[in-house]
């Protein structure tokens, strides 16, 4: 192998050297040619192996003898015309000190170098002309693919693609009129990316490459949709800037991702205030090892917190969430507690005098409560009280409160009990020092219990995949944005106790089930299935009451809840009653206790309805 690599680098320093000695001869040939009385032609002399060495020198100081011709592209091109004008102007200061250029015409110093590069470049650039040809011509076994967006990222991806043999590209596709009609290293760039369904079945398309950067929800999702029923495979090409190399190779194609499909901006935020902030405080989280409570933490641990107090009641989430951040230098103390229990979470306060909580622990899977309203009710309205509680007890600086959307006109027994833990929360915002801030949110992807691991899961065991109506929509955001969002939220003044996260547009579940059957490429073996809406279930989210008004903040995507209405002070007495209720699982008596401290909640008549047709029909049997 090495005797091979020096026996073609031999063989590109004769050739080079060669073009020069014609280089030189054609100068001097044409400049005679055009004066009658020229002087014979002079084949060899000293002169020219002067021009020779002193121009292989400089060729060899712009590494032109280490490039592959079989990879000649535009940056040897320019290497070309580098090393020709630096020769020619070497040649020039030479002969100018030596004899003051007796005998070189300056016609032939002006003409050199332009001859030069086309003697260099034609036989390169023939030559990987050539060797594409060769190999597309065996291109039956390697994937045909197709590119959208006709710039830069294109460019790299096929020079890689035709150097390796990974994919033969077809044709590009790209609407903006500047690439109508024009090639791209010679394949043909179209427009109409609406025909691109049409152009695969044609074509016999098994790879379709976006490669735009930060291409747009919208055009992602017009390609999932057109080849929903197609076996095509859908790649997006990274960003070259990270990569070393600067070159897009096959296997470094991304999979699209639900995230990719939501197509959601990335938010500058103001990191600094929230790191002035929040440095050196004691802080805990409250459901640490759960889907947002963990990225908090995760998140909190880059700030410099003085001490990171987790608190969780499952033990395999604690013990992960532990064993990740006991790698870093930051003090985490790990708490198996469940917040319903009032004493031990005042012992956990005590020991860890936190100057801010995070509460993310609570019981969210809507169905399930629907049957266990009890449970519900204590895990997420007393453990709400309790936590607190201990926040006022121990003068916490801030609590926040990781609320639901579907605390908005709650449909279900976790919308309700969500949403009178806010009112505790605001309640206690109006009675004593410590600030108390809500901050309400819709799905974010990912979460245990979600729809899209849900749909991943029966996606990967063949379906059907399970949408509980056709209409329905949810709001998504990824969990990584939320909890930035969150933190964010602790340096916008205590002026504000509920904020609401900017959720986008909501998403039709239907057609986000339909995309990601497309994406797994089993669309001809994956059904859907319309299971109905389950116990509990809205058609449509709200992220905020009519009577409520939302105001922009200083930092994008968090609006502040304007209300005027204030708790009613006997919100503690019922609550406790609606304990009461709950640790003697009397459920009727607990939704009565519901729909008196949530008016809004809409579930209830029907609820009770059920529950009185049961016990009806118990006590006739």
């Amino acid at each position: 192998m090495i005797n091979r690599v020096l026996h073609l680098r031999i063989a590109v320093v004769c050739h080079d050297s060669f073009m020069v000695w014609l280089a030189w001869m054609l100068c001097f040939l044409i400049r005679y040619s055009l004066w009658p009385e020229s002087p014979p032609l002079v084949y060899w002399s000293t002169e020219i192996l002067i021009v020779i060495v002193t121009q292989s020198i400089i060729s060899f100081m712009f590494n032109m003898y280490r490039g592959l011709w079989r990879f000649a592209s535009m940056p040897d091109l320019i290497n070309l015309v580098k090393s020709a004008s630096v020769g020619t102007l070497t040649i020039a200061l030479f002969f100018f000190l030596f004899n003051r250029l007796e005998g070189i015409p300056r016609s032939v110093l002006l003409m050199y170098p332009v001859l030069l590069v086309i003697l260099w470049g034609g036989p390169r650039i023939t030559y990987r002309m050539w060797k594409d040809k060769y190999f597309n011509l065996r291109t039956k076994n390697i994937p045909r693919a197709v590119i959208i967006g006709a710039g830069n990222i294109a460019d790299l991806f096929i020079r890689n693609a035709v150097s390796n043999k990974s994919c033969h590209v077809i044709f590009i596709i790209d609407d903006h009129s500047e690439f109508k009609g024009t090639q791209l290293r010679g394949v043909k760039i179209k427009s109409g990316i609406n025909q691109l369904k049409q152009w695969v079945e044609d074509c016999h398309i098994d790879l379709v490459i976006i490669a735009e950067q930060k291409p747009s929800s919208d055009l992602i999702k017009s390609v999932v949709d057109q080849l929903a029923e197609s076996e095509c495979t859908i790649r997006v090409a990274p960003d070259p800037d990270d990569y070393e190399n600067n070159l897009v190779n096959f296997n470094q194609l991304q999979p699209i991702t639900v995230e990719d499909l939501l197509g959601r901006d990335k938010v500058e935020l103001d990191w600094a205030e929230v790191a002035s902030y929040i440095k050196n405080k004691s802080v805990m989280v409250t459901g640490g090892g759960g889907s947002i409570g963990s990225e908090l933490c995760r998140q909190l641990a880059r700030f410099g917190v003085s001490k990171l107090s987790i608190v969780d009641h499952s033990e395999y989430n604690l013990y992960a969430i532990d064993k990740e951040l006991s790698e870093s230098d930051l003090v985490v103390n790990s708490h198996l507690c469940d917040v319903t229990n009032h004493s031990h979470l005042f012992h956990i306060f005590k020991l860890a005098k936190p100057d801010v909580v995070f509460h993310a622990a609570a019981y969210k899977h809507v169905p399930l409560l629907e049957s266990h309203a009890c449970e519900g009710f204590l895990n997420n309205v007393m453990g709400t009280k309790n936590v607190a509680d201990c926040c006022a007890e121990f003068a916490v600086d801030k609590m926040v409160l990781i609320s639901t959307d579907k605390a908005v006109n709650p449909y279900s027994v976790m919308g309700a009990t969500k949403r009178l833990a806010e009112k505790y929360c605001q309640l206690m915002n109006e009675t004593v020092e410590t600030e108390y801030l809500t901050v309400r949110f819709g799905n974010v992807l990912g979460s245990a219990g979600s729809v899209v691991p849900l749909f991943e899961q029966q996606i990967a065991s063949g379906g059907p995949v399970t949408v509980t109506h056709e209409k329905i929509e949810r709001y998504f955001m990824t969990i990584e944005e939320a909890c930035q969002l969150i933190l964010q939220s602790l340096v916008l003044g205590n002026e504000n106790d509920v904020l609401v996260l900017d959720m986008g547009k909501p998403v039709k579940i239907m057609s986000l089930a339909e995309r990601m059957i497309a994406l797994s490429g089993k669309s001809k073996d994956i059904k859907i299935t319309v299971s109905g809406l389950r116990s509990g279930e809205k058609l449509y989210e709200e992220l905020h009451y009519d009577i409520e008004t939302l105001e922009a903040t200083r930092v994008q995507k968090i609006s502040a809840v304007k209300h005027t209405h204030k708790q009613p002070h006997h919100l503690v007495q019922d609550i406790l009653a609606g304990q009461k209720a709950a640790v003697k699982f009397e459920q009727d008596q607990l939704r009565k206790v519901l729909c008196k401290l949530v008016p809004e909640f809409k579930n209830h008549e029907l609820q009770l309805l059920k529950s009185t047709q049961h016990t009806t029909e118990q006590q006739k049997s």
